[in-house]
């Protein structure tokens, strides 16, 4: 086991320090090392200690397609007039009205998952927001299962579902834990 580690500039401020573990011994893992000045796309856990940023990633990959920098760069536009503009709220299915909250692991058995808190335009469809918003809310070390989310949703087919998390899980949102029915999220405090 190796790391590689880059520094990348995503546009959204100084250059960041990104560090991808590799298994060396594994002949079917890719421990290519990226040249300086390629365009990539990265996976990872962001990380920030004293004020300095960071990435844990667990895929980086050359861009195959520019159009990607270009949508790289609207997100980032998105997302900073999405935080300094908080009067706007965005409305969840059945009328109701989420509003950003911090989410708050009691690690309890029997407590509700976050459900609608955290979502925002971020690319996802519907269906996909429901699914990660369940799996960031859920307090339990070893994730959430596929039943319980069949459950919480329960007028979601499982066909979509189990759809919601594969793309989740191919685009870094989240990971199977304890076997390939429980998920956790990528970006959760455990």
């Amino acid at each position: 086991m190796t790391n590689i580690q880059y520094k990348v500039d995503d546009m959204t401020g100084a250059p960041m320090d990104v560090k991808q573990w590799v298994d060396t011994e594994d002949p079917g893992v890719d421990s290519t090392v990226l040249p300086p000045g390629t365009y990539v796309k990265v996976s990872g856990n962001l990380r920030s200690f004293q004020n300095h940023r960071s990435v844990v990633a667990f895929g980086v990959r050359p861009l195959e397609d520019m159009n990607e920098i270009t949508s790289h760069m609207l997100e980032v536009v998105q997302a900073h007039m999405m935080l300094g503009n908080p009067q706007s709220q965005f409305s969840a299915g059945g009328g109701a009205k989420v509003v950003p909250t911090s989410r708050q692991d009691t690690g309890s058995k029997g407590v509700g998952y976050a459900g609608a808190t955290d979502m925002v335009n971020n690319g996802l469809s519907a269906n996909q927001n429901q699914v990660l918003s369940l799996i960031r809310g859920c307090p339990e070390p070893q994730g959430i299962s596929i039943q319980d989310l069949k459950q919480r949703l329960g007028g979601t087919s499982l066909l979509v579902i189990k759809q919601a998390v594969e793309f989740l899980s191919n685009e870094g949102h989240i990971f199977s834990t304890i076997d390939e029915d429980h998920y956790k999220s990528t970006d959760s405090d455990d």
